[in-house]
């Protein structure tokens, strides 16, 4: 259940995982705007996880 809301949120957030290895794709074009896209989309999840 942990692992579907890993995927299922930042999914739903724009943002998609490997299903195999938990991985975010990152390219030698991805700006620093993606990245702190991506670290707020999980900083969001574990907030809510947390009943921040």
């Amino acid at each position: 259940m942990l692992e579907d809301l890993i995927h299922l949120y930042p999914l739903n957030r724009g943002i998609s995982l490997t299903p195999f290895h938990n991985m975010t794709a990152m390219s030698p074009v991805t700006t620093r705007a993606n990245i702190d896209l991506h670290h707020g989309v999980f900083r969001g999840a574990i907030a809510e996880l947390l009943g921040d």
